[in-house]
């Protein structure tokens, strides 16, 4: 199953993309417009002792990008360091296929009864099976969904569901439905990561052994990218244990510049926010907390001013009201953004306080 599970490539399917691919005389990959898969004419294997006379054969690749999702972040400190990170996805109703496999890749850590590995180097073959049920119990996986945790090719994690049945062509989150139930807990503060979406499509298959040489190439590229993309909260920042405001301050800010190049963050506007921000940072290395304070709330005041409903649950239907009066495209940061920007402002500030108290408890009882 596992093995099964990551079978996922990845394409970004474009309706007005014709591909002939010319490897030996004969081969092609043609995109049909009208129905949006791709014709693949190859050179096959011959009979045995026949390498001169290949018969050409022909398959389809039918890409697992004909959906339409969205996806709604939820994210709560629960106490105890952890915060519950919790998704609904939805497959709009113009999508035609059903939705078959999540996946949020890199996600730097959960909780989970024993740490997991974060590197491929150091997964321990010995012991894989066990670490994937440990992966699998700490994630929250919906019914008739199989959850799966495994190595990022980056450093973290690869955290994914796909559905469990895909007997029939609607297996899967048909269009026009939701489904909510994913999601895991993390020590670690949230940022703005991926999620991806494969849609149930026929696995690509041969007659014989497929294509070779330059066509194999092409085909490859083609499928090395066969999900759609959403913009997602993820665990993105790791918090220092023992807590230090200023450290975690600095890689929020760092998160933050990674948002310019997505388009959720104007680059003046992180300008402006950067000046806050190293006045947070100095203050509190200078053990100045209440100043230190005080630049963060300017912070909080400046994300409130351009998002003033970034705390509405109604995320979709206020994006789509903001879109429709033109509210979002004069906002400099965008309202995922501001959520998330805001939600980790005020985790420091709160840290802060708990970090003060126990200070000012210490302090009375040594008295």
């Amino acid at each position: 199953m596992r093995s099964l599970f990551w079978m996922v490539c990845t394409f970004v399917l474009s309706a007005t993309i014709a591909l002939p691919v010319y490897g030996a005389p004969g081969e092609s990959i043609v995109l049909d417009p009208s129905t949006g898969d791709y014709q693949i004419t190859y050179l096959g294997t011959g009979s045995p002792g026949n390498k001169k006379n290949k018969p050409l054969r022909k398959t389809i690749f039918v890409p697992a990008t004909k959906i339409n999702p969205t996806i709604e972040s939820s994210f709560k400190w629960r106490g105890a360091g952890a915060i519950v990170y919790s998704y609904s996805v939805k497959n709009g109703s113009t999508s035609r296929q059903s939705l078959a496999i999540l996946i949020f890749d890199p996600v730097s850590d959960i909780v989970s009864s024993v740490p997991l590995p974060k590197r491929n180097e150091d997964v321990d073959i010995n012991t894989i099976a066990q670490i994937d049920n440990i992966g699998r119990d700490s994630i929250a996986t919906p019914r008739g969904w199989y959850g799966s945790v495994t190595t990022s090719d980056e450093v973290g994690l690869r955290i994914g569901w796909m559905f469990a049945s895909l007997n029939s062509a609607n297996a899967g989150l048909i269009a026009g439905s939701t489904q909510d139930g994913f999601g895991f807990s993390s020590k670690d503060i949230p940022g703005i990561g991926t999620a991806q979406f494969s849609g149930h499509s026929p696995i690509l298959g041969y007659v014989d052994e497929g294509p070779t040489g330059e066509i194999a190439d092409q085909l490859e590229k083609l499928t090395q990218n066969d999900f759609i993309t959403r913009n997602a909260v993820v665990p993105t920042i790791a918090v220092s244990n023992p807590f230090d405001a200023a450290v975690l301050l600095e890689r929020i800010q760092t998160q933050t510049h990674s948002w310019i190049d997505k388009q959720l963050l104007d680059a003046a506007f992180s300008s402006q926010l950067d000046r806050s921000f190293q006045s947070a940072i100095s203050a509190c290395r200078l053990n100045q907390p209440r100043v230190g304070k005080q630049e963060i709330q300017t912070m909080r005041k400046l994300i409130e001013k351009e998002q003033p409903n970034m705390g509405r649950d109604e995320e979709h239907e206020s994006d789509k009201n903001q879109e429709k009066n033109g509210d979002q495209k004069s906002a400099l940061i965008d309202r995922l953004a501001a959520r998330v920007l805001d939600f980790d402002l005020e985790y420091v500030t709160k840290r802060m306080d708990d970090d003060d108290g126990k200070h000012t408890s210490t302090s009375q009882n040594d008295r």
